[in-house]
């Protein structure tokens, strides 16, 4: 999305920068696939804590380089450039119609649209574009000069253009980051579109993402590849860690292990996760009664659960249930060959929580094999 410099080399490097955790992914591509290379993550501690954190920016972000640098140490990684990401919650992406937009004026077209959505001056994001659509409106031209006839066409014309905008300061704050642990950043990109790369693919259908973070979840409607909507609420796994602390009197860690290896949650103790599943669950119902219209053959194909907070035992079935139709953990590595025995362990929700930095790997790999 917004290209800042980069490498030529089969390895490539995903870093998810979460609110709570990093998490990074290798890839490495041959003639004959895609191969997993390395994994991992790291917590950043301040922000598990339940109170506020009373820290400045400067001091979280030198705590977020010292802990990437030490997960970075520690895995070893053959990488020397990064594909990083930033939560959508930070930036904006929308499907937009614009009307008579030529070749040449489309992105004075596009700009000015974009001022109706972001509560900023232009000159403080990165803003970039994609038309992912072009139509034109059906009219009757009869008896018309056909010069007439053609100018009344050409502002009939409408393309639907994917508008995705990322505020300058914290796009550098991250390539600072990134830069002081002594790797290149080769791209950013807000971490929608990694998910969908990692979990949907090239596949056509409608799929409606539920990415569960810590304190933030994604919701993202995909039509044929395109995002249509998505929604950011400001809720996630560490409020379903507050309730277990204050219905169990136990402490964070305790509450963090309760959570991610008792099925009570999904049974008599679902009172301490209803609250967070229901605010998901009713932001999703009104995001497919939006997308999907009731005489479209394209219904929901799939609904996919990702993100870290949802280490839960059995939060799948709760979210079916809740829905009405049914939910799958994601698989961001069902495409990707893995060789090595010591990264062969596919625990599920491991595998949730890496699917943002396995699409950026991924994005690398694409980049590669175009060029």
């Amino acid at each position: 999305m917004f290209k800042l410099s980069g490498f030529k080399k089969n390895y490539f490097l995903g870093i998810d920068f979460g609110t709570s955790s990093i998490k990074i992914v290798e890839l490495v591509y041959k003639k004959s696939g895609v191969y997993l290379s390395n994994y991992g993550w790291v917590n950043l501690p301040a922000n598990n804590k339940v109170s506020k954190s009373t820290m400045t920016q400067d001091e979280r972000d030198r705590e977020v380089e010292k802990n990437l640098k030490k997960l970075i140490d520690k895995m070893s990684i053959e990488s020397n450039s990064a594909h990083i990401s930033m939560g959508a919650f930070k930036g904006l992406s929308t499907l937009v119609e614009v009307f008579g937009a030529t070749e040449d004026n489309m992105g004075d077209i596009v700009k000015a649209e974009a001022n109706k959505y972001i509560p900023v001056s232009l000159d403080e994001v990165y803003l970039s574009w994609d038309i992912v659509s072009k139509q034109k409106k059906k009219s009757v031209l009869t008896k018309i000069k056909e010069s007439e006839s053609d100018r009344l066409e050409q502002k009939n014309k409408s393309s639907q253009v994917l508008l995705v905008a990322a505020p300058k300061e914290d796009v550098r704050r991250y390539e600072k980051i990134v830069d002081n642990v002594g790797l290149e950043v080769d791209s950013l990109e807000l971490d929608i579109f990694s998910v969908v790369r990692s979990l949907i693919g090239d596949d056509l259908g409608t799929f409606l993402i539920i990415d569960m973070g810590a304190k933030i979840t994604n919701i993202i409607l995909v039509k044929r590849g395109i995002i249509t909507i998505n929604r950011n609420i400001n809720v996630g796994g560490d409020e379903i860690t507050k309730n277990i602390m204050s219905n169990l009197n136990v402490s964070w860690s305790r509450a963090e292990d309760f959570k991610k290896r008792n099925d009570y949650l999904s049974g008599e103790g679902k009172m301490m996760i209803d609250p967070v599943v229901n605010i998901v669950t009713k932001e999703a119902k009104r995001i497919i009664e939006l997308g999907i219209n009731n005489n479209e053959k394209n219904k929901i194909d799939s609904i996919l659960i990702t993100g870290g907070g949802v280490d839960i035992v059995g939060i799948s079935n709760i979210f079916s249930d809740k829905l009405g139709i049914k939910a799958t953990m994601s698989d961001p590595w069902k495409k990707i060959i893995i060789e090595n025995n010591k990264l062969k362990n596919k625990n599920t929700n491991i595998l949730a929580m890496l699917s943002v930095a396995t699409g950026l790997a991924l994005k690398g790999v694409g980049s590669y094999k175009r060029n």
